[in-house]
């Protein structure tokens, strides 16, 4: 079983199997006409034993990486 830093504590976590359900973007038009595109890609998700939020649920840790998509208008990109 996994150890992982919880509260400046090492705590016992467990890995849990997951399945991508949707990878949703989110969308942000800028002032200065460009727009970007984020979405989080989970790659490990983690139980920590032992521990539940406020409403009884396990505590997660997930760990993720974000993805980023810009379109921005010709004005604003480099010259060649």
């Amino acid at each position: 079983m996994p150890k992982v830093n919880f509260g400046g504590r090492e705590v016992d976590a467990t890995e849990i199997e997951f399945q991508t359900r949707r990878e949703d973007w989110n969308e942000y038009q800028l002032m200065d006409g460009s727009v970007i595109k984020l979405k989080a890609v989970v790659s490990d998700i983690l139980r920590i034993e032992g521990h539940y939020d406020n409403d009884g649920n396990p505590v997660y840790r997930v760990k993720s990486s974000s993805v980023l998509w810009v379109r921005s208008p010709d004005e604003l990109k480099k010259k060649p």
